[in-house]
């Protein structure tokens, strides 16, 4: 497993625990190390538990026909008040295939710990057996709401605060999110100097 650190992540302007209220662009090595390997020839089935933005989906239609966002913590998600159908443990299905790429911008910190065990239920339930998941989780921050995401480049993200009322959070510890995401399995682990954590992940066996 490398827990790798970022020196290769945020911009300086972006210092340890502070999570800034303006946009903050900087370094995904997580993301880079997801996508490494991917191919290219759209034959992916692409997740994305967060708001959908169309930077996000140009880069997803590089790799997968079928791209799906599911905004859990937007105000129809399960965290903002929705449906059921909007609840971690009801992922849709993708009817063409299993999802093999799952992107988890800032959930899990929102969610109770039943919750978070619902979510990678769900997940287990739809993805494929050699699915790879990128999440991002929180080190330290002084910002109460959750960030939105923007896909730059392969390697490269912007973030900000959401729109919205601050939700409770609870920070998971790297020993804590391995344990949690079984049936996947931590490969890599970047501690970013924004205050933020990506972790890739690959699901084992079926």
């Amino acid at each position: 497993m490398d827990w790798g650190h970022g020196t290769r992540g945020a911009t300086g302007a972006a210092r340890a625990g502070e999570l800034r209220a303006e946009p903050v662009e900087g370094a995904a090595p997580g993301l880079a190390a997801l996508l490494e390997g991917v191919s290219d020839d759209r034959s992916h089935a692409v997740l994305d538990l967060g708001a959908a933005a169309d930077l996000n989906l140009r880069m997803y239609s590089r790799y997968g026909r079928w791209v799906r966002f599911l905004d859990l913590l937007g105000p129809g998600g399960w965290a903002g008040g929705g449906s059921a159908a909007a609840s971690p443990g009801h992922i849709p299905a993708e009817t063409q295939r299993p999802y093999d790429l799952v992107f988890a911008w800032d959930v899990l910190d929102w969610l109770s710990g039943e919750q978070r065990l619902e979510l990678v239920r769900g997940l287990s339930r739809v993805t494929d057996a050699r699915a790879r998941l990128h999440l991002l989780t929180r080190v330290d921050d002084a910002v109460a709401r959750p960030l939105r995401f923007t896909i730059l480049d392969a390697n490269r993200i912007r973030y900000e605060p959401a729109a919205g009322a601050a939700l409770p959070r609870s920070r998971l510890l790297p020993a804590e999110v391995a344990r949690l995401l079984e049936p996947f399995r931590v490969l890599h682990a970047f501690t970013l100097r924004s205050g933020l954590r990506e972790y890739v992940a690959v699901r084992q066996g079926g």
